[in-house]
């Protein structure tokens, strides 16, 4: 996306109010919404070791896998074969979503209805092993099937066809911000009458490749004697773990959910998205992001601030200077919690954090940042840590960070004048 993406709907008809209507989600800590609140209400982990493949050239060892996943629960086992991982977390994801929402996609509405996905690293895996067939085998001795997948954008593709959707389908990727990307492009889709309804969010898929690659970059956490474990704002934090899984919501204009008779869960009340400015340490891009999504809105109260930390000694300074610029006489009295603290980090995690946002707003709690002990005098936010806040939540500040690339910002309300 070329520049800075804003959008302040605070003086929208009802025509083009965006609402969320549907949440479907495939995580480490859960599958459906069922599952995930619950693991969010009771702060637990779906960090464990890793055990898909073999991590003996790293000196970490950990990830946010899926692991209670089963394809045939979502998809018809003649199709699983030829489809990747992550085209089974977005397919699931999308049934999901849309049966939370009680929409059934027909013949009559399909030109109606997109997908607009945030793609992370999907088709690395198929990518590599359909590269390393072609180097040991020969062209003649490749398999055909692996071919479609190397794409970032099958995961969209494959949802639009196994559930017919014949609209808007486009993939995003943007760094860490690649999902609140693809819910903007979808907003604006929505906006513009490209669509009376969207599936959008985020999915990733964790890989042998991906892991090496983190590794040697050496953006993983390891264990330094405090164990390897995704601890969000702790000053000893010293690195992520990675996490996979799929977020989806249901988004459509106020006026086609409510001709539908349908819950409203809340509303997409602003958003931004900012590239890093050539100087500076980027609290100052961060800041603009959450001016630029709350303009209009500047004295909404903030009842849950959906942190991006993961982690990372640099990323999670660097939010805590961003909000005391934005918020410099409020910032110890909201709420701050990371949800990657239980899932780990994905390049399209924003996809998962807005489904848990939205149900941390239904349910009126603020989820708990685990493996909190130590206080980081960098971090100095009014952190929730390790048991959840019970509140009344009716608008909450979502965050994505890309520390060298850029910065988004959303804000959501239960209510469209609250």
């Amino acid at each position: 996306m070329r520049g800075d993406q804003i959008r302040n709907v605070s003086d929208m008809t009802i025509g083009n109010r965006i609402c969320i209507t549907g949440v479907g989600v495939v995580s480490p800590i859960g599958i459906g919404k069922e599952e995930f609140l619950f693991s969010l209400k009771n702060g637990r982990s779906g960090i464990g070791e890793i055990k898909e493949f073999d991590t003996h050239c790293s000196r970490s060892k950990r990830g946010g896998v899926v692991r209670s996943f089963h394809p045939k629960d979502f998809i018809a086992a003649s199709k699983i074969r030829r489809l990747d991982r992550a085209s089974q977390f977005a397919i699931a994801a999308s049934k999901l979503a849309l049966a939370d929402a009680k929409f059934s996609v027909t013949q009559e509405n399909s030109s109606r209805v997109g997908v607009v996905l945030g793609s992370g690293f999907c088709g690395l895996s198929s990518s590599e092993e359909f590269h390393r067939g072609q180097v040991l085998k020969g062209f003649l001795d490749l398999n055909p099937m692996l071919f479609p997948n190397t794409v970032p954008n099958a995961p969209s593709s494959y949802v639009s066809i196994e559930l017919g959707i014949q609209g808007v389908n486009s993939t995003l990727v943007q760094s860490f911000c690649t999902a609140e990307a693809a819910i903007f492009f979808a907003c604006d889709q929505l906006r513009k009458g490209k669509a009376g309804l969207i599936l959008t969010g985020g999915v990733n898929e964790m890989s042998e490749f991906l892991f090496r690659g983190f590794s040697e970059l050496h953006l993983l956490a390891t264990d330094q004697g405090h164990g390897e474990k995704s601890c969000p704002y702790d000053k000893m934090r010293n690195g992520l773990i990675l996490g996979e899984g799929a977020g989806l919501l249901v988004i459509e204009n106020e006026e086609h959910a409510r001709s539908r008779g349908v819950r409203i869960y809340g509303y997409i009340l602003g958003y931004s998205l900012v590239g890093k400015s050539s100087k500076g340490d980027g609290s100052e891009d961060l800041d603009r992001s959450i001016k630029m999504a709350i303009k209009g809105r500047e004295g909404t109260s903030i009842d849950y601030l959906s942190g991006a930390g993961n982690s990372s000694k640099v990323l999670d300074a660097l939010e805590a200077r961003g909000i005391k610029k934005t918020f410099p006489a409020q910032y110890l009295q909201i709420p701050v919690s990371s949800i990657k603290s239980m899932m780990g980090e994905a390049i399209a995690s924003g996809g998962m954090r807005m489904a848990a946002n939205v149900l941390s707003m239904e349910n009126d709690f603020v989820p708990p940042t685990i493996n909190y002990l130590n206080s980081d005098p960098s971090c100095d936010l009014h952190y929730v840590i390790n048991q959840r806040l019970d509140r009344e939540i009716q608008t909450i500040l979502h965050l994505g960070i890309s520390q060298k690339n850029c910065f988004s910002s959303i804000l959501i309300g239960v209510e469209w004048n609250g």
